[in-house]
């Protein structure tokens, strides 16, 4: 579908123009793909069910508004990306029978959503809350709601080139600018967490712009930008707070029996950032930009868990400091969204380092092994956080619905172009096409630390750029026939002079184990719990969460890194949980450390790993990626652990 307004700047990197994902990874993928987009079931009871949370339009029932509305236009964007990588018919056909079911739905108004008030925006009355007997927080998602149903129809007409759905896009996106405009309100003024779901409507309101050429939606969009560089407005003013440089955990003053108790929400907050992006891609606004990569640089210095993903059980709380890792799978996705957009722009390998260690760690634990579920929060120790259904359906959640996205967004940053050559960024297998050139990667990346690219097709002289990654002390690249040489560069990217023939380029990544003593104050953490806040009690309290203290890191622990993954004991390798959980630890001492491989058939890495300390003390533990520890539904709430 041709867009009438072209980006002022264009990214320097592009995914592949087919890629499928091989191996353990691809199997998770494909099996999720089919159980919870593709299969009959998921068509017929998932997406239906998804589809008539906007029929019944039951979302603003009482005083509040809830957030059924989000849930088809995430498994549609979900099932429109399966669709385009597995280039699946079947699935395209009834991608538009769903499409054109809820456009149906659409009132006369132009709204289309799961509020019967299309003018009920505002964020609800706490105090009538508190009289209707709801949670005083005063929710209203009704905007964030109409982000995901117009993102989602505008995915579904881009694949089906059909300007019949933009269209019902552009009556939607009419008849929220008049509500704002009859209620004197900016984009940033609707809804919950002083407007960040509200303001995340900025990416799919800017594709709508490039599909029309209506300038009220990019005005709506600079208004939003305005709002949030103005320090004294009543918004979370994000890109006034990026720009200083300080970790979001310290934008605001937090009381957490507010609204603003959420105002540093990890997965709205990076929407919000996402759609920037694209508003300095549509303008060119530098400012757009540095403050996105500014705001990244602080949350990967303050918020990233050992698992490799930001924030601590939905917030931004300065999470690195953390003594126990509880991150939400929404958080893991749109971080690594941030990532893969950054790098298309910038090209700056760190943004591909940070993508894989959240995807090879905390996305793929969070996606149980038969495909039909996943957590809402995965864990360090303990079991992850189950994704319960939400908001009295049977098959919906925020996370779930999420999902298929963050294999994708893996999976288009595997192997891209670039303007100066080709870019190999991930090493889990793949297949990928680019033109007339096949990049196949094979090889144990995970398990071993080896790699095989077969290259087919490329020109002669075309440069093929290897991504070091920062973990490997040294990575010996050998081109078959050809030249072989050790790297030592910790980042960045190695260059190999394609010949134009086949080539197979072998390369071995040092996996020496590392033991990370982690500290952590846990003292700071739990000391002054305050009973009231829901936030903290889902943190602690098994009786509200999963979050049981006794699972908890009970003093200065250590974790394993071997090579991209994180390592756990668990109870699938025959880990006792009376060990498991003794609380011993080899944390401060001197220590040698060995790996041997072991054999697991559904793992990423499984290994026996020998400590010896001074004394002649040994530790003999059988280890697998922490992805693998629990990827399932648990009863067990000491499966596994990833503390030593």
């Amino acid at each position: 579908m041709e867009m009438k307004i072209p980006f002022a700047v264009q990214n320097r990197f592009f995914p592949a123009d087919t890629m499928e994902a091989d191996g353990e990874i691809g199997k998770r993928f494909d099996v999720f793909a089919y159980e919870r987009i593709s299969s009959d079931f998921a068509i017929r009871e998932i997406l239906r069910e998804a589809e008539n949370c906007i029929r019944d339009k039951y979302d603003d029932e009482n005083v509040q508004g809830l957030w059924r509305c989000e849930f088809w236009g995430k498994q549609i964007i979900s099932a429109v990306r399966v669709c385009r990588i597995k280039g699946d018919e079947r699935l395209k056909e009834e991608i538009r029978r769903s499409a054109y079911r809820v456009l149906s739905f659409q009132n006369e108004s132009g709204y289309l959503g799961a509020y019967k008030n299309d003018e009920f925006i505002r964020r609800a009355d706490p105090q009538a809350c508190r009289k209707a007997g709801v949670w005083d927080f005063g929710y209203n998602w009704s905007v964030w709601g109409t982000k995901y149903t117009m993102w989602g129809l505008l995915e579904c007409a881009q694949l089906l080139d059909d300007a019949n759905i933009v269209d019902a896009c552009r009556r939607m996106a009419d008849q929220l600018i008049a509500a704002l405009k009859k209620q004197n309100m900016h984009l940033t003024d609707a809804g919950v967490m002083h407007g960040l779901p509200a303001g995340s409507l900025m990416k799919p309101m800017l594709l709508l712009y490039r599909l029309t050429g209506e300038k009220s939606y990019l005005d709506l969009c600079l208004d939003t930008a305005a709002q949030w560089e103005d320090e004294n407005a009543p918004c979370a003013a994000i890109i006034a707070k990026a720009l200083t440089g300080a970790p979001p955990a310290n934008w605001y003053e937090i009381d957490p029996y507010t609204d603003s108790g959420y105002i540093a929400k990890a997965y709205e907050m990076m929407s919000c950032f996402d759609g920037l992006i694209e508003l300095y891609r549509v303008t060119g606004n530098e400012k757009y930009l540095r403050a996105a990569v500014m705001f990244w640089d602080s949350v990967k210095e303050d918020e990233e868990n050992i698992l490799g993903s930001v924030g601590y059980c939905e917030r931004f709380v300065s999470a690195a400091k953390y003594p126990d890792c509880a991150t939400e799978i929404c958080d893991v996705i749109h971080w690594m969204r941030l990532c893969y957009e950054l790098f298309c722009l910038t090209g700056e390998s760190k943004y591909m380092e940070a993508l894989e260690k959240a995807y090879l760690n905390a996305f793929l634990a969070g996606i149980w092994e038969d495909g039909k579920s996943g957590a809402f929060f995965v864990r360090s120790a303990g079991r992850h956080w189950n994704a319960e259904w939400q908001v009295d359906t049977k098959y919906q959640h925020c996370c779930v619905n999420n999902a298929a996205r963050g294999f994708i967004n893996a999976a288009e940053s595997a192997v891209m172009r670039g303007g100066d050559g080709l870019y190999v960024n991930q090493y889990y297998p793949m297949r990928t096409h680019l033109g007339a050139c096949s990049i196949r990667v094979s090889g144990g990346y995970t398990a071993r630390g080896m790699v095989t690219l077969t290259v087919r097709g490329a020109a002669a002289g075309e440069k093929l750029h290897l991504r070091m990654p920062a973990w490997s002390a040294s990575t010996e690249i050998t081109v078959i026939g050809g030249e072989s040489r050790i790297c030592t560069a910790r980042g960045g990217y190695e260059t190999v002079l394609l010949s134009g023939e086949d080539q197979v380029i072998r390369l071995r990544f040092d996996m020496t184990p590392e033991i990370i003593d982690y500290a952590g104050d846990r003292a700071a953490m739990f000391g002054a719990l305050d009973a009231r806040d829901y936030h903290i009690r889902r943190w602690c309290d098994a009786g509200v969460g999963m979050c049981d203290r006794k699972q908890m890191m009970p003093h200065p622990m250590s974790v394993i890194r071997r090579g991209p993954v994180m390592l756990a004991r668990s109870k699938r390798l025959g880990a006792k949980e009376e060990d498991m959980f003794s609380g011993e630890t080899v944390w401060g001492l001197e220590r040698n450390v060995s790996v041997q491989p072991i054999r697991h058939d559904c793992a990423l890495s499984a290994v026996r790993v020998t400590i010896t300390c001074p004394g002649g003390k040994v530790y003999s533990y059988d280890m697998c990626d922490a992805a693998t520890a629990a990827n399932r539904d648990l009863e067990d709430v000491r499966f596994f652990t990833m503390y030593i």
